[in-house]
């Protein structure tokens, strides 16, 4: 456990719980310990984030060559210390990776609308999840507002394409910043509402109460 910093633990130990890997048994030092179950949490979406970036490579370069080179050197990248051990990096990267797939696919497939729109949307769930681990993923919204801006002047010319597509982006968006607004809400009504009989923290009276930025001040 004492490898585990706690903001690890706010990451990956909701997520590991839901699997089955930690618990009162992992507690009580069961078969699976949290830091391992972390551990092999981390390394397969280490392993699963370099494939999707190769594919990524694929999709936007066509170059085998510039795909592999791009995917070893994140292998090799400053960070891999943090993309191994049990922390949020890596299931980070793996999310915000597949999000940037499914946009550039959605993009690809500018003759079919639905399964355009299907991608986008797909996109932004992806990149919610991913916000959900890391709260700078709310960057990954900028694609799409990038889209929305270069779909409106199409609007006069094809109303009923455009706002479907807009339609599709708006959504997209929305799952981005859910990946943020969600777990904001639901720390503040456990830690803030009086709810679990406990004292509010102290970051519940701030003008913009924000967990994530009491866990960087508090813990880091």
């Amino acid at each position: 456990m004492v490898l585990l910093p706690v903001p690890s633990l706010i990451s990956l130990s909701p997520g590991l719980g839901y699997l089955g890997v930690t618990g009162p048994s992992a507690a009580d030092g069961g078969p699976v310990p949290e830091a391992l179950a972390g551990i092999a949490v981390a390394n397969t979406a280490h392993l699963l984030a370099t494939l999707v970036l190769y594919r990524l490579g694929q999709v936007i370069w066509r170059d085998q060559t510039l795909s592999l080179v791009a995917a070893l050197l994140h292998v090799i990248s400053p960070a891999g210390l943090f993309l191994s051990a049990p922390y949020a990096e890596s299931s980070y990267a793996l999310l915000a990776f597949s999000g940037f797939l499914l946009f550039a696919l959605g993009c690809r497939a500018e003759g079919t609308s639905t399964r355009r729109d299907l991608y986008t949307i797909a996109a932004g769930a992806c990149f919610g999840l991913a916000t959900a681990f890391r709260s700078n993923g709310i960057l990954n919204g900028l694609p799409f507002a990038v889209e929305v801006l270069r779909h409106l002047p199409a609007l006069l010319r094809s109303p009923i394409d455009t706002l479907r597509r807009l339609l599709a982006l708006g959504v997209g968006g929305v799952l981005v910043a859910a990946g943020s607004v969600g777990p904001q809400i639901a720390a503040y009504l456990r830690f803030c509402s009086g709810a679990s009989g406990a004292l509010p923290r102290p970051w519940c009276h701030g003008y913009l109460p924000s967990i994530f930025t009491f866990v960087q001040q508090h813990y880091w």
